[in-house]
């Protein structure tokens, strides 16, 4: 069975479509356009990876993060950004983050994150 994620960031599912022919990505993905859409999402799908941008309408994808940990999600969660800096990343494993990402990332790099964050098991 394919590993199943969630994430904030549309450009990503858009990615994996045009990728099909180049790379086949071995998880299926959902996008949830908001923090509220994507809290939903993860109480009723029960995804296997969580990829957040930072940027999101109405919340920061800092503090969905951290909302997120505070009601007992342990599924792994990668923060995406378009800012490399240190300070973020530290910031992003303080609020609970299982890791992070700087833009632009390739569909294999994500891919192998994927499957590298479902191989582990849950704390």
């Amino acid at each position: 069975m394919r590993p199943h994620a969630l994430t904030t960031y549309a450009q990503l599912v858009r990615a994996q479509v045009r990728a099909q022919a180049q790379y086949r990505v071995s998880f299926a993905v959902d996008v949830a356009g908001s923090a509220s859409l994507a809290l939903a999402a993860v109480v009723q799908k029960n995804p296997d990876a969580i990829l957040l941008d930072v940027k999101l309408p109405g919340v920061d994808g800092l503090d969905l993060l951290k909302s997120l940990r505070e009601i007992g999600v342990k599924t792994p969660i990668f923060v995406m950004t378009g800012y490399d800096s240190t300070e973020f990343g530290r910031e992003a494993l303080e609020r609970g983050a299982t890791g992070y990402l700087a833009k632009p990332f390739s569909l294999a790099h994500i891919d192998k994150l994927i499957a590298d964050a479902v191989a582990q098991p849950v704390a």
